[in-house]
């Protein structure tokens, strides 16, 4: 079996780490660089100013740097981690539509235990990539930084996966709980969840 994290799954985290992640403390005695400090601006710039802070890569606090994530540098992030997973025996696939598939370099399952494989991903990220795509695709699928719970249950009702009633609140237990009034696998709810603004795909 591939090695697989499906647009789906990279989103729900990413979604995940929008809502409560930037809300973690900090250890006792430090403190984290203000945006305005590091001459960052708009909606995201205070998560530019987290990743700077917490990035064990100079590559990628290059890119992060200007508060902004372009498609090449994307790409370049991207490259990196194919060609340090490449050393491992290992390929990465990833998906227009945010997420990737892991597999050996001839395309087949990774000729590893899961327990490796997870751990050179992970260790080609920390070189590349901990956040450079997380930022890329939060900030395309939600520039202005829109209230994620507001954003969703706007396109929940438009796709008819929820009634009038159904309002911030009840989407915010749901998705505290795990469980929604609704086929969280569905097409449209898996939409609603990598792009609530119609932004990739233009609905």
């Amino acid at each position: 079996m591939r090695t697989t994290v499906t647009a789906a799954a990279v989103t729900a985290a990413a979604v995940l780490v929008a809502l409560v992640g930037c809300a973690d403390p900090q250890p006792a005695g430090t403190s984290r660089p203000d945006a305005a400090d590091l001459e960052l601006s708009g909606p995201w710039a205070d998560v530019f100013a987290e990743a700077l802070d917490e990035s064990e890569s100079a590559v990628e606090r290059e890119i992060l740097a200007d508060g902004v994530v372009t498609s090449t540098e994307l790409e370049q992030a991207h490259d990196g981690v194919r060609r340090c997973l490449a050393d491992s025996g290992l390929a990465v696939d990833y998906s227009p539509d945010g997420g990737f598939e892991l597999t050996d370099l001839d395309g087949d399952a990774p000729d590893m235990p899961f327990e490796r494989s997870d751990a050179a991903l992970q260790a080609c990220e920390t070189r590349f990539d901990s956040w450079v795509t997380f930022l890329y695709e939060q900030v395309r699928r939600n520039p202005e930084r829109l209230d994620e719970g507001t954003i969703q249950v706007r396109c929940l009702a438009d796709a008819g996966l929820v009634d009038p009633s159904y309002g911030r609140d009840d989407w915010e237990a749901d998705d505290g709980s795990g469980t929604f009034p609704f086929d969280t696998q569905s097409e449209a709810a898996q939409s609603c969840l990598r792009d609530p603004l119609g932004l990739w795909s233009g609905r």
